[in-house]
């Protein structure tokens, strides 16, 4: 089938009120994973890059490997760069094939944030590819973006409002009370917010921080509007804990074919639990 831009994938997914997973790969055979969880449930997914995993690749070969995997499966897959501060690494991915790109400008006054954002549409709009853009600070830690707890401010309903109309982004991720990597005690969600929020823009909107976040508020979140729901701490600790109970089972195996598909294995289980959860399996 091809990559798409998840923007279509994701106005179906606000139309059925299910989510869809973005999920943030570290290499091929992550991206593999992900590809095949999506073919057995029959449902699109969104491989997602980090700007970390872009600069130890580069931007062409990511492009490469996802496409030649996507060429040959019957699912809807988009890629995706998550979190993108610098506009240089935004043009190449687009250049080089991205679907859809995030300009991150939450660090940045609420008049910078439009201006860059608007500038990251205009390099990726031309080319086909959906932008998302991020209002409020989400706590926490994204590559190397640190968000600290008293730091936390919630995206404003009037200002995001504002913000989709005069960038013209495809996809909002507003602060709503989620956080990156590991949640500490119990997450306070404004759902009320997200419900405003989504209704006034009419986009769908994404949830950061998905990892560690229960079913109840992931159906919750889903159904207000956040169709988007990002994975990547949780791909990442798999990831590791696979190589680690590998060895630690099978100390004299050399033999890198058995790593890498058991690896891949609990990888792909893994997004097949998420899958589930957020309800997008059989919407291919």
């Amino acid at each position: 089938m091809g990559l798409i831009s998840m923007r279509y994938m994701l106005k179906k997914a606000q139309d059925g009120k299910y989510g869809v997973g973005a999920f943030n790969i570290v290499d091929e055979n992550s991206t593999y994973a992900v590809i095949k969880a999506g073919e057995e449930l029959k449902t699109p997914v969104i491989i997602q890059t980090s700007v970390k995993t872009v600069k130890l690749y580069g931007a062409r070969p990511i492009s490469a490997w996802t496409r030649a995997l996507a060429e040959s499966s019957p699912v809807s897959i988009a890629l995706h760069l998550d979190h993108c501060k610098d506009i240089d690494i935004l043009r190449e991915c687009v250049e080089s094939g991205w679907t859809d790109v995030m300009f991150d400008g939450s660090s940045l006054s609420f008049e910078e944030n439009i201006t860059k954002t608007k500038e990251a549409v205009s390099i990726a709009h031309p080319k086909g590819a959906g932008v998302e853009g991020e209002l409020g600070a989400i706590v926490g830690v994204e590559d190397d973006i640190h968000v600290k707890e008293q730091d936390l401010h919630l995206a404003n309903p009037e200002q995001s409002e504002q913000f989709v109309k005069e960038t013209g982004i495809d996809v909002f991720a507003p602060a709503i009370g989620t956080a990156h990597g590991i949640y500490k005690g119990e997450p306070k969600i404004a759902f009320d917010l997200l419900s405003e929020i989504a209704k006034r823009t009419g986009i769908p909107i994404a949830i950061h921080g998905g990892t560690g976040l229960s079913k109840e508020v992931f159906h919750r979140c889903i159904s207000l509007g956040g169709v988007k729901v990002n994975i990547s701490t949780q791909i990442k600790h798999v990831y590791r804990d696979s190589y680690v109970k590998y060895f630690a089972d099978n100390p004299d195996d050399y033999e890198p074919g058995k790593i890498i598909k058991y690896v891949h294995e609990q990888l792909r289980e893994t997004v097949k639990d998420f899958i589930r959860m957020f309800g997008s399996d059989g919407k291919a």
